[in-house]
């Protein structure tokens, strides 16, 4: 299995947050061989970016892998995966609904951690026309994939939001911690971060 994650250089994320990810990846995931789509030189497995995408929509030549388990680079896991990265292989296309929006929309997409077992022509149709969707990525992918997804919310357990889910009820039994946008995982105190 390839875990994933997305570098682009001039943003909030450097090459440590790859590392502190790629760290975590080894200590809670099965057996996987970890990799950095990235524009900078890093100290593990890299692909180089192709295209000049700013931001999130670096995120699209995440597709350009037949197959993949991606985390954001804010993401921060802290207990045993097996068992959601085994409900996730028996999908094709398995993304977050999202914590806000998908309280009113149940299809609503959130793209902070995605799996995906066969090819999918996101990367193709985007290279193609470089359609940019207010939104960004995910609202891209949820036009492209409606209907073709499934959510982490409705196999498993254990995949939490850090502002949605760990600041008003604490940790529990959470394995995955999504925090999307502020605070960075490195600036809260809440839940162990460690870079290095």
């Amino acid at each position: 299995m390839i875990v994933a994650s997305v570098l682009r250089s001039g943003g909030d994320f450097e090459p440590k947050h790859v590392y502190a990810l790629q760290k975590m990846c080894a200590k809670y995931l099965p057996p996987h061989e970890f990799v950095c789509l990235s524009d900078v030189d890093l100290e593990c497995k890299t692909i180089p970016l192709l295209h000049d995408w700013e931001g999130w929509w670096a995120k699209m030549e995440l597709f350009r892998l037949p197959s993949a388990l991606y985390f954001d680079l804010d993401t921060v896991l802290t207990g045993d995966c097996t068992a959601i990265i085994e409900a996730a292989k028996q999908h094709d296309f398995v993304i977050m609904r999202d914590v806000y929006r998908g309280q009113y929309n149940p299809k609503a997409m959130q793209s902070s951690m995605m799996y995906w077992s066969k090819p999918v022509e996101l990367y193709k149709k985007f290279a193609d026309l470089q359609m940019y969707a207010a939104g960004g990525d995910q609202t891209y992918i949820e036009h492209h994939m409606k209907g073709r997804v499934t959510y982490w919310q409705d196999i498993c357990d254990g995949i939490v939001s850090f502002k949605a889910d760990v600041l008003p009820n604490g940790l529990d039994d959470a394995k995955v911690v999504i925090f999307h946008g502020k605070p960075r995982p490195w600036e809260q105190t809440r839940i162990l971060y460690e870079i290095g």
